[in-house]
């Protein structure tokens, strides 16, 4: 017999072959996949409330610094109120922004050219 004769052309491709369904298998995968799923839900229980206690903690630093911050403002604007309700600065302010005077006050109003004279200028109107 020759070599040709025991060649094989055909290959058989194995789908009537199933494995038979192994109980004891199964449940070990099952008892394997539960003790993962309950070694999973510790471990997740068991550092969650670190977790969330940090988190608190960067929340709780980041509330004081922030009433820090407002206290702060509050100082600042409780010296601005009293600088603005001193008579004295809101007398100097009106002088010096409005150019107002106090009701007693005598104010002597100047033409341009009395006013040439008593600086002794020569020229019409003052250099701008």
């Amino acid at each position: 017999m020759s070599p040709e004769h025991f060649e094989v052309t055909y290959r058989p491709d194995n789908q009537w072959l199933h494995r038979k369904f192994d109980r004891k298998r199964y449940a070990q995968l099952l008892l394997y996949l539960a003790i993962g799923i309950f070694a999973l839900t510790a471990a997740v229980a068991a550092t969650w409330p670190h977790l969330e206690a940090i988190r608190l903690g960067y929340r709780v630093e980041e509330l004081r610094l922030e009433r820090d911050q407002l206290q702060k403002d509050i100082e600042r604007y409780r010296l601005e109120l009293g600088e603005l309700t001193d008579p004295s600065s809101v007398e100097r302010l009106a002088r010096e922004t409005y150019g107002l005077r106090p009701a007693g006050e005598r104010v002597i109003l100047e033409t341009p050219e009395a006013a040439a004279d008593v600086r002794g200028d020569t020229g019409s109107s003052p250099a701008r």
